[in-house]
């Protein structure tokens, strides 16, 4: 399947990448893309590698590399580039390029779309961004289920990503953090903004960041703070796993 997708890599990416405007995009935001296409590798069958993300092509399955950077703090990421603005308010950190992670997404089948964001904002509440939200191609082909995979010891545990959050009113993990939505960034006139601000996952709604919460509250900067007790020890690498989700 991913075989397949490689050759028009370059095109369905650029298709499948929001803008804020029909524009063609940006000289700096095609070269990287470019930069990306090259770096994908098939490893064995069904298995590519993209500057570390590996593919799976028969279940869909990305492992990313990624490393704590936090364990206790007031977050809106869970995910950051290691050189990206929000650092100081995320648990995870990669060396791996957001636009590398985007494409990834896009080679494992996965479409981009905002459908499920803001789904449990309550009508009364302002919306965090203004755009109509858009629906994928196929039904719920932008939501994932994300883990977190780490060797302790001679075990290897593996959790789901919400069990590093909470929520700070009930100090425990909403029921309803294990789906992330695919949204992808988009490319204005900066570049692709993700790469620009080094977000990829966030828990409070950032339209440019390429995975989003659809948690009740996604809208409000204060709601979430790590789980101290659920996260092994800053520096550790850990795997990064994504899956189709619910």
């Amino acid at each position: 399947m991913l075989r397949s997708l490689t050759a028009g890599f370059l095109f369905i990416s650029l298709a499948h990448m929001p803008a804020q405007d029909a524009a063609a995009p940006k000289p700096d935001a095609k070269a990287q893309l470019e930069a990306a296409q090259k770096l994908v590798k098939q490893i064995s069958p069904g298995v590519f590698d993209l500057n570390g993300i590996q593919i799976t092509a028969a279940t869909r399955e990305l492992r990313i590399p990624c490393d704590i950077l936090h364990q206790k703090l007031p977050i809106e990421y869970a995910l950051c580039h290691e050189t990206g603005e929000k650092v100081h308010e995320t648990v995870l950190e990669t060396k791996v390029k957001p636009i590398q992670i985007q494409l990834a997404l896009l080679l494992a089948n996965y479409q981009p779309a905002t459908l499920g964001i803001l789904e449990k904002l309550d009508p009364k509440e302002e919306r965090p961004y203004k755009d109509k939200d858009t629906e994928p191609k196929t039904p719920g082909a932008n939501r994932l289920a994300i883990h977190v995979e780490w060797k302790d010891g001679d075990k290897i545990k593996n959790v789901p990503l919400s069990d590093f959050i909470q929520d700070i009113d009930k100090r425990k993990t909403p029921d309803d953090l294990d789906t992330w939505i695919f949204n992808g960034s988009f490319i204005d006139e900066t570049g692709f903004a993700a790469e620009q601000t080094g977000s990829i996952i966030s828990t409070y709604v950032d339209r440019g960041a390429i995975i989003n919460s659809a948690a009740k509250g996604n809208q409000r900067d204060d709601l979430w703070i790590s789980m101290p007790a659920n996260i092994p020890a800053e520096e550790t690498k850990v795997t990064l796993i994504i899956t189709p989700g619910k």
